[in-house]
């Protein structure tokens, strides 16, 4: 098996969303059981978080907190992890159904918070 191989875990999203429409500005503040990340990258299917919580597992269902990092605007969000690459030091996490507050924000963020 290949390094690249053994250092990345991964489960097959419901659909393929690796080639979604991804944005990385603003950075978003994700505190996942008390832990903050900042997001490497973002749709509104899902988010790459710099770092990997601990005891996370893929296919493990999550929830948290996110929002535009230095602004006062949060929300809850709910996921499953769907990646983890520790060579890359990413968690990848798809966020589910029920985060409509989120797919309703994260449109409004990028608009007000996207060009600082």
């Amino acid at each position: 098996m290949l390094q690249a191989e053994m250092n990345t875990q991964s489960i097959a999203n419901r659909f393929e969303k690796r080639g979604a429409f991804r944005v990385s500005n603003p950075v978003l503040s994700v505190e996942i059981e008390g832990a903050r990340f900042s997001t490497e990258n973002w749709s509104l299917d899902g988010m790459l978080l710099n770092g990997i919580a601990n005891h996370v597992a893929l296919d493990q269902p999550v929830e948290g907190i996110i929002g535009p990092i230095g602004s006062p605007e949060i929300c809850r969000f709910g996921g499953r992890v769907v990646r983890i690459d520790e060579r890359g030091m990413t968690t990848a996490i798809e966020l589910d159904e029920k985060s409509a507050d989120v797919a309703a924000l994260l449109p409004l963020w990028v608009l007000k918070y996207g060009a600082r």
